[in-house]
């Protein structure tokens, strides 16, 4: 029995497979707010809603393999010399040091070998925050399950597609997942955010034919010597894909053939599939691959990580240098001749210590009465300087309970209307005023944001100051990247008067 789990902004889901058969399988929605973007922000509450979800449907809780909507990673493609089993952790990291611009003291990192041949080995590697990876893992075990399996979700798609070629698009209202899968590896991973609830079907696939047209130009410009077949199919799974006009709307924009993602197992006919592909992918973790649909000569090869061992992973001790170990042994032989020596000198120094005490005590007691006087006057003033703190603190105290609960207030309101294409650099709030700088995708953003701020009662004037446009560079996936991503970014200032 293989059991699974997907978590996303909205709902968590269950399933359990047998073989190659779909036996069980749930879903509960989560209130607004517990998880978004790949963290989640209550563990206790969605410790919780997992328990009753596993209780309500009795499929059990052992080896449950897992998975986190809209997580943030980050990968490589490395290709590096042949090396000894004993130094090829040693000689990733390295490699990860040089190709990954983050702090690898931020990320939980694994990978895998994947095929090939000559001197060199080439390496998936995936690195992802490894704050979001404890909170996952602190989710389970207030769900009462053991932390076993942690996968990529676009690494899950793959897997349930397991095609040769193909691209597969997962669109779910929190997230849309792309990945490019070439000569049976997923050579591009890519997920991006819908936009915000006003939009419509119509507006977020435009959105995605645009982000499938500049994830093929990445993929052709740093896979020159295997372009994109225009017939390679596009795989179409996820809950919005469910809805009627989808395929025709996405097939309008794009050029690629259109098909469902069909994967590899049995499954009931009332079972959504396209809504449950992520846990059917996480069921195939652990089950035998068949051969890639569509290729009698090439398989689909699975990059099968487990994101928790990146977690785990302890580090390899380093054999003691010949030098070392002769230095130690003379140490420890000097030790043993020494000894006796030790001993003496402890006992000498604890007479020592005894005398010392003695003569402590005497002029103590001799000096006992002339302190009592002085210490009097010490206690006296010592008191006094405690009651007058006391009241500072007191004041103190009146003081900030009095401002705290308009300062809660006034973050609430400012982020409570905050698009979701848009995030704070800062916020600065004094008794007066309020002052919000951040970034978003494009000026109507601000506009919308900042009437939404006006329509408050508590804000007698709202203020766009300043608003800019910048251009993010994405530097490309390995060392032979040509031509970085740009994206387009807007920065802005807003000033908000409060009422008095």
């Amino acid at each position: 029995m293989h059991v699974t789990l997907s978590i996303n902004n909205r709902s968590i889901k269950i399933l359990s497979v047998k073989g190659r058969q779909v036996k069980k399988w749930g879903n509960l929605a989560l209130t607004n707010g517990l998880v978004r973007d790949g963290l989640i922000l209550q563990p206790q509450a969605v410790g919780e809603a997992i328990a009753t979800l596993f209780k309500s449907t009795g499929i059990p809780k052992d080896k449950v393999i897992t998975s986190l909507a809209g997580l943030s990673f980050t990968y490589r493609f490395l290709s590096m010399p042949r090396t000894k089993p004993a130094l090829l952790n040693e000689a990733i990291l390295r490699a990860a040091k040089k190709e990954i611009s983050l702090s690898l003291d931020e990320l939980y990192l694994s990978w895998q070998l994947l095929p090939g041949q000559g001197d060199e080995q080439s390496y998936f590697l995936l690195g992802v925050p490894r704050n979001l990876v404890d909170a996952l893992e602190d989710t389970l075990k207030i769900a009462g399950i053991e932390p076993y399996l942690m996968d990529l979700q676009s690494l899950a798609l793959a897997r349930a597609a397991n095609r040769r070629d193909a691209i597969v698009v997962n669109m779910e209202p929190d997230c849309f997942d792309i990945v490019f899968i070439a000569n049976g590896i997923p050579a591009v991973i890519h997920t991006i955010v819908p936009r915000s609830e006003g939009a419509t079907l119509e507006d977020n696939i435009r959105r995605l034919a645009d982000e499938l047209t500049k994830t093929a130009a990445f993929y052709q410009s740093h896979h020159p010597e295997s372009p994109l077949n225009p017939a390679t199919p596009l795989l179409l799974t996820g809950e919005l894909s469910l809805e009627a006009p989808a395929g025709g709307l996405l097939q309008s924009e794009i050029e690629y053939p259109i098909e469902s993602l069909v994967p590899p197992v049995d499954s009931p006919p009332e079972l959504p599939v396209a809504s449950y592909i992520t846990n059917i992918g996480l069921a195939l973790k652990n089950i035998t691959s068949k051969k890639a649909a569509g290729s009698e000569d090439i398989r689909f090869h699975d990059i099968n990580i487990n994101i928790l061992s990146g977690k785990y992973r302890k580090a390899r001790a380093k054999p003691l240098h010949a030098g070392h170990l002769m230095f130690w042994t003379f140490l420890a032989i000097a030790i043993v001749l020494l000894f006796p020596l030790y001993q003496r000198l402890n006992q000498l120094a604890a007479e020592n210590a005894r005398q010392q005490t003695e003569l402590s005590n005497i002029s103590r007691e001799l000096n006992l009465a002339s302190l009592i006087s002085e210490e009097n006057v010490q206690t006296d003033n010592t008191i006094r300087q405690i009651i007058a703190g006391t009241e500072a603190l007191k004041e103190a105290n009146r003081s900030l309970i009095v401002t705290r609960g308009d300062f809660t207030r006034d973050l609430r309101l400012v982020t409570e209307v905050l698009p979701t294409s848009t995030s704070f650099t800062s916020i600065e709030i004094d008794n007066k005023l309020v002052t919000v700088r951040g970034e978003t995708d494009n000026v109507f953003t601000v506009v919308d944001y900042a009437t939404a701020l006006e329509s408050n009662v508590q804000f007698t004037e709202v203020r766009i100051t300043e608003i800019d446009e910048t251009t993010v560079i994405v530097p490309g996936d390995n060392a032979t990247s040509s031509e970085p991503i740009r994206y387009r970014l807007i920065t802005f200032d807003i000033i908000i008067n409060k009422q008095t």
